[in-house]
C-alpha cells in the first residue's frame, strides 16, 4: 500500500526517448540495467526541482520489471510531494488507524518540494537473477496525483533487454575422493623359474652338473633373501614340476613327478623347512607352454603345427603327428628344453609396523609395508608435500598397481596436478570402487563431457560419497552458465 490513497483513472504508455518526455520538471538518467554476480541491478539518477510537482499534488515513481509470460517484480517506489500535500500526509498519518500502519509499504525515497529545492536521487536496487530475466523489459511507471484529485499514471519503458556480464566459463571446483584403505594380512611372495638339468631318465638332484649351479642359485637367493629378513615368515613353498612332449606320456609324468620332488627334497634338506609348508604338483607334458612358444615363433607350417597341439587327440599321437609335420627336430633342440623345468613359489608373510617404523622403511624396504601402513606414513607428512605426494602416487601404486583403492588415491592427486589423461588410465582399471567413480566424474567435468561427468557423479553420490555431492553442484553451476552464455 502506498501513502496514496487512490484509484487509477488513466493509464498512458510511451517510450523513452529524452529527458522531455516525462511529465513533470525532472531529468532521469539511466545507469543501470544489467545481469553482475548472479544479480539484476537496476539504477538511475532523477534530479527534482521546485517545479516538479505543484505544492499540492504528489508524484510517484515505481520500476517494475516483467515479462510476456506474466513474470514480474515490483521495485520500491519513490515519492514526491508538493509542500502542501506533504503536510496534508502529514496529517493524515496522524489520524490513520494502526491497523493501516501495519500494512503500509513505505518508499524508498520521500522528497518533499519546497521553493528552491533543486536535488539529485540516486536509485539503486538488486535482486537474485533468474532465467525469466533474459526476456524482460524494465518500466517506469509515473504516477499523478493532482491538486483537484485527478489521477494519471504512466509508463516508461527504461530498459528492452538486460545487459549479461561479460565472463570467463564458470571454473568448477571440484573435490576428489581420497579412500582410507583397510587393514590387510600382509602375504608376499617370490616366484621363479629353474632349469635343471638331470641325467637322463633320473631324477636326482646334482648341484654341479651342467646349468644347475646357476639355476639352484636363484631359487638359493630368493629364499636366503626371505629368510634374512627377520620380519618374514615363510608361510608355503609351491613347486611344480614340467616335461616336454618328448617321448611316452607315462615316463614324463614320472620325470616330472620325480623332479619337482627333487627340488623339494633339496630345499627342504637345505634350510630345514617343515614338510607341511610344501606343496608338490606336476605337469606330465607341457603342452601349453609349446604352443605359446610355437605362436610367437616364425616356424614353416605354424598353424598345422598348431592344429596338432591344439587337438584333442591322446597326447602320444600327438607327438607322433609332430614328428612327421616338419620342423620337429627345430622343436626337438630350441623348445622342448626350454619346456623342462620347475617353477617355484616362496609365500611368507611380514609383521606389522607402527608409524615411527613404516616411516624408516618406506624408502629402505617398502615392499613390507601394507597399503595401509604407506597410507599412514604418507599422511603423517603435510598433504602439500613431495613426501605425501611421491607416496600415493608413485609408492603405492607399484606395490598394488592393480588395487582399486591404491590407483583411485594415486589419480585424484593426478587431477589436482592437471594430469587428466594418466588419471584418466588409472580409474578405468579401478571402477568398482565408488570413490573412483566421482574421481572419474570429475575428470570428465574438467575436460568438459558433462553428460559423463553427470552419470558418473549421481552413481558415486548414491553409494554416499559425499564429494560427488558437491560436485554436482559444481556440474549444476557450470551447465547453468554455460546456458547464460549461449543467451548472451
Amino acid at each position: 500500500m502506498k501513502a496514496y490513497i487512490f484509484s487509477l483513472l488513466f493509464i498512458c504508455s510511451a517510450s523513452l526517448a529524452s529527458a522531455q518526455d516525462f511529465r513533470g520538471a525532472f531529468h532521469l538518467t539511466q545507469k543501470e540495467f544489467n545481469e553482475q554476480n548472479d544479480s539484476l541491478r537496476i539504477s538511475f539518477d532523477l534530479s527534482i526541482d521546485s517545479r516538479t510537482v505543484p505544492s499540492c499534488a504528489a508524484m510517484i515513481f515505481e520500476p517494475e520489471l516483467k515479462d510476456d509470460n506474466n513474470h514480474q517484480i515490483t521495485f520500491p517506489y519513490i515519492q514526491v510531494n508538493g509542500e502542501t500535500r506533504s503536510r496534508l500526509n502529514r496529517r493524515f498519518f496522524e489520524l490513520c488507524s494502526d491497523k493501516w500502519l501495519s500494512a503500509y509499504r513505505a518508499p524508498y525515497l520521500s522528497v518533499n518540494t519546497r521553493k528552491y529545492t533543486n536535488e539529485k536521487i540516486t536509485y539503486f536496487f538488486s535482486v537474485p537473477y533468474e532465467s525469466w530475466m533474459d526476456n524482460a523489459r524494465l518500466v517506469l511507471k509515473q504516477e499523478i496525483v493532482g491538486c483537484g484529485g485527478e489521477q494519471y499514471l504512466y509508463t516508461y519503458t527504461l530498459g528492452d533487454k538486460v545487459t549479461m556480464a561479460s565472463r570467463e566459463p564458470y571454473a568448477v571446483q571440484p573435490q576428489v575422493a581420497i579412500v582410507t584403505p583397510g587393514e590387510e594380512k600382509k602375504t608376499r611372495n617370490r616366484q621363479g623359474s629353474a632349469f635343471l638339468d638331470f641325467q637322463s631318465g633320473r631324477s636326482v638332484i646334482l648341484p654341479d652338473f651342467r646349468r644347475n649351479p646357476v639355476e639352484l642359485g636363484k631359487i638359493n637367493d630368493a629364499l636366503n633373501e626371505v629368510m634374512a629378513d627377520m620380519d618374514s615368515q615363510i608361510t608355503g613353498l609351491f613347486i611344480e614340476g614340467y616335461a616336454s612332449p618328448e617321448g611316452r606320456y607315462s615316463s614324463n609324468e614320472r620325470l616330472a613327478r620325480g623332479r619337482a620332488t627333487a627340488l623339494k627334497e633339496y630345499i627342504k634338506t637345505r634350510y630345514m623347512l617343515p614338510e607341511h609348508i610344501f606343496t608338490v604338483r606336476w605337469i606330465a607334458e607341457d603342452w601349453e607352454g609349446l604352443k605359446t612358444a610355437v605362436e610367437s615363433s616364425e616356424l614353416p607350417r605354424k598353424d598345422q603345427l598348431l592344429q596338432i597341439i591344439d587337438s584333442r587327440e591322446d597326447y602320444d599321437i600327438r607327438e607322433q603327428r609332430l614328428k612327421t609335420a616338419g620342423s620337429y627336430s627345430t622343436l626337438l633342440k630350441d623348445f622342448f628344453p626350454e619346456l623342462r623345468r620347475v617353477e617355484y613359489q616362496i609365500d611368507f608373510s611380514v609383521r606389522n609396523y607402527n608409524n615411527v617404523e613404516a616411516r624408516s622403511l618406506v624408502n629402505t624396504n617398502p615392499g613390507n609395508l601394507s597399503q595401509a601402513e604407506l597410507f599412514r606414513v604418507a599422511e603423517s607428512y603435510d598433504k602439500e608435500s613431495p613426501e605425501y605426494k611421491r607416496i600415493i602416487m608413485e609408492v603405492i601404486p607399484k606395490y598394488y598397481e592393480e588395487d582399486a583403492t591404491a590407483l583411485s588415491n594415486a589419480a585424484a592427486l593426478l587431477i589436482e596436478n592437471g594430469e587428466l589423461n594418466t588419471a584418466l588410465r588409472l580409474l578405468e582399471k579401478a571402477q568398482t570402487l565408488p570413490a573412483a567413480w566421482n574421481n572419474l566424474g570429475v575428470a570428465y567435468l574438467l575436460q568438459g563431457d558433462l553428460q559423463r561427468a553427470e552419470e558418473l557423479l549421481t552413481q558415486a553420490s548414491t553409494t554416499g560419497v559425499k564429494e560427488a555431492n558437491h560436485n554436482l553442484e559444481e556440474l549444476k553451476k557450470r551447465k547453468e552458465d554455460e546456458l547464460k552464455r549461449k543467451k548472451k
